[in-house]
């Protein structure tokens, strides 16, 4: 096996050593049974995933479609359950599954869902019109392979089956092989520019220290050698990065959108290519594509991008968030944490995760948002590219769940790093860790460490808190305190802020052309008036994200036709109360005697309603 040239500078537990507890896993362990545990999910949704590989239907039309991605994403949550649940039951279901996919392979080792293994480059969208009512340049052929490829390693890694490793092998080679055959390169094929094919550089470098075949490594550095191309014909990623472009400035022709899924998946492979080769500018590249991201790019209910698109979505109160966008940007920031211990990266994974993630994946387990709303109800896909059980991001939502595990504390040379505080119990290497209380309620927990020897802690101050009080001292900034060998006790008590954020009525600046306007009314019915028209303010309390629901007991007339608190009235006071049916509700009291309910963004609006379109929204 290949050693990194980098490694982490702190370590996240070994999966399964940290378990999550309380509501949060409550909600996980719903959507674990649900989508991957059960007989359902083995018979039915993998089952389905597989048939695609028999099928190879995915180039049928003009238009091909990206039914092989949902095998892929599957296995991928599927390994991470099996090992955080300890489920041998679901182990062995991983190694059929892959042995199934290998007996679908043509002689040279080509394992896809297109029926012409060499169609992969973008589709003409003058033809493409004819048949979806709109231009597109849809290919996915090696998109589909990036994902079989890595759910292949991934069930490898978590059987040691030596059959799957050299199926992939084989598999990879002709991958490699047909397009030198053919003298094309990634970031040529494809559509989106190329994201989607170059983003197979993640999986190519597993492969490569699994083998020590240089022949991977180089052609992961030939994508990054694409990236830093002058011409724009392939997305110049790394030049772009370190000219400090924003992202919504790359391809002015709409078409050529710069697609936030797939960009944000290469940025998990370059930092693989950092580790893997010390090259400093791979590193620097993502650093400052997380700047230029979260700078143009947050969106309204925290994550990134306005509905898979990186298109300046800080500008526009009327935020689409797709999961897999969301899940991707947890997965950037845990991995440049992991790797510098800046604790901006946290913050970031902390708004994203206990916000807009939860909020995609549904309270009943059975299914997710395709698009996570900030008014009305989120946009639901009952399937995709023709498939009835699976969604991209569905199948995604399990891993998502447990990048919390990759964040909650890790372990450093110089001790053991709380940086998430979610309720959890267990293992960070040598470490105990229990963490109980009320973080997202009132800011008071308890954190529990049991030190082999004498060692040290660090608390992380989130960004949004000023002060907190730990054991009777108060601290500010950064927090590091002594371990004593056996268990540590440490009660935190972070300063509560409550942040309104206003925005300006907007209604002149979405033509009703605008693609902005009409992917936020359209998909599921969401009333225009419900669009920010006047002056409107968002509320944070802590971590959370608020929202009015009915969930919470909220009127409709409360939620949608009550005047703006924008210049009219102000917040006094914020108080928890009985949740009811959501995770956290509060009392809001305002200057002028009148109050209201407010609960977390996430269980305020993470229920599958199919006919109502006022069921929550995050404005005042």
């Amino acid at each position: 096996m290949i050693s990194n040239k980098i490694n982490n500078r702190f370590t996240p537990p070994t999966p399964g050593k940290l378990r999550l507890s309380g509501k949060i896993a409550d909600q996980m362990e719903t959507f674990f049974r649900e989508r991957v545990t059960s007989d359902y999910a083995r018979d039915v949704i993998l089952a389905e995933c597989e048939e695609q590989f028999r099928l190879r239907n995915d180039d049928e039309t003009i238009v091909g479609y990206w039914r092989g991605e949902f095998w892929g994403k599957w296995v991928i949550s599927g390994c991470r359950v099996a090992r955080y649940e300890r489920d041998e039951k679901l182990k062995e279901t991983l190694r059929k599954t892959a042995l199934n996919l290998i007996g679908t392979a043509d002689p040279d080792g080509y394992i896809g869902t297109y029926r012409d293994k060499t169609n992969f480059m973008a589709s003409d969208p003058e033809e493409t019109k004819k048949v979806v009512g709109w231009p597109c340049n849809w290919n996915w052929n090696l998109w589909c392979r990036k994902y079989t490829l890595w759910g292949m390693l991934e069930i490898h890694d978590l059987t040691g089956d030596e059959k799957i490793l050299s199926a992939a092998r084989k598999f990879t080679d002709q991958y490699i092989g047909m397009l030198e055959e053919h003298n094309v390169r990634p970031g040529e094929t494809g559509t989106f520019n190329g994201l989607p094919t170059c983003s197979i550089m993640k999986p190519l470098l597993i492969l490569y220290r699994l083998t020590g075949d240089e022949r991977y490594l180089n052609f992961a550095l030939s994508i990054a050698d694409d990236w830093e191309r002058a011409d724009g014909h392939i997305p110049n990623l790394i030049r772009n990065a370190l000219e400090m472009k924003p992202v919504h400035e790359w391809y002015p022709e709409s078409e050529k959108w710069a697609k936030a899924y797939e960009m944000m998946s290469c940025l998990d492979g370059l930092l693989e290519l950092y580790r893997v080769t010390g090259v400093e500018k791979y590193l620097k590249a993502v650093e400052n594509m997380y700047i230029l991201l979260k700078e143009n790019e947050l969106n309204q209910v925290l994550s990134v991008g306005f509905n898979d698109i990186f298109a300046h979505a800080s500008e526009y109160p009327n935020s689409i968030s797709e999961p897999c966008d969301v899940i991707h940007w947890m997965r950037v920031c845990c991995e440049l944490y992991t790797l510098t211990g800046d604790s901006q990266y946290v913050d970031s994974f902390e708004e994203a995760y206990y916000n807009p993630f939860l909020a995609g994946a549904f309270a009943d387990g059975k299914w997710g948002a395709r698009g996570v709303r900030s008014s009305g109800r989120h946009m639901v896909a009952t399937g995709q590219a023709g498939m009835k059980h699976s969604h991209c991001c569905v199948n995604n939502l399990p891993r998502g769940f447990l990048n919390a595990l990759d964040m909650i504390a890790c372990e450093s040379k110089r001790g053991l790093s709380v940086n998430l505080y979610s309720e959890c119990e267990g293992e960070v290497g040598k470490y105990g860790l229990k963490i109980s209380g009320g973080y997202l309620e009132n800011g008071e927990l308890t954190v529990k460490i049991n030190s082999p020897e004498p060692s040290e802690a660090t608390f992380r101050l989130p960004g949004w808190c000023e002060r907190c009080e730990i054991n009777g001292t108060d601290f500010r900034g950064h927090i590091t305190l002594p371990l004593n060998p056996g268990e540590n006790t440490f009660n935190l008590k972070f300063e509560m802020k409550l942040q309104t954020k206003v925005f300006p009525g907007n209604a002149e600046h979405f033509p009703k052309s605008d693609f902005r306007t009409g992917r936020f009314i359209n998909g599921n019915p969401v009333r225009e008036e419900d669009m920010v028209t006047d002056r409107r303010a968002t509320v944070r309390y802590g971590a959370l994200l608020l929202c009015r629901s009915k969930l919470a007991g909220n009127s409709e007339e409360e939620m949608f036709d009550e005047e703006t608190i924008v210049g009219r009235k102000r917040i006094n006071s914020i108080e928890p109360i009985n949740p009811g049916e959501v995770r956290n509700r509060f009392r809001v009291k305002f200057d002028d005697g009148s109050e209201t309910t407010m609960c977390d963004f996430a269980t305020g609006s993470n229920r599958w309603s199919e006919n109502d379109d006022r069921l929550f929204t995050i404005w005042m």
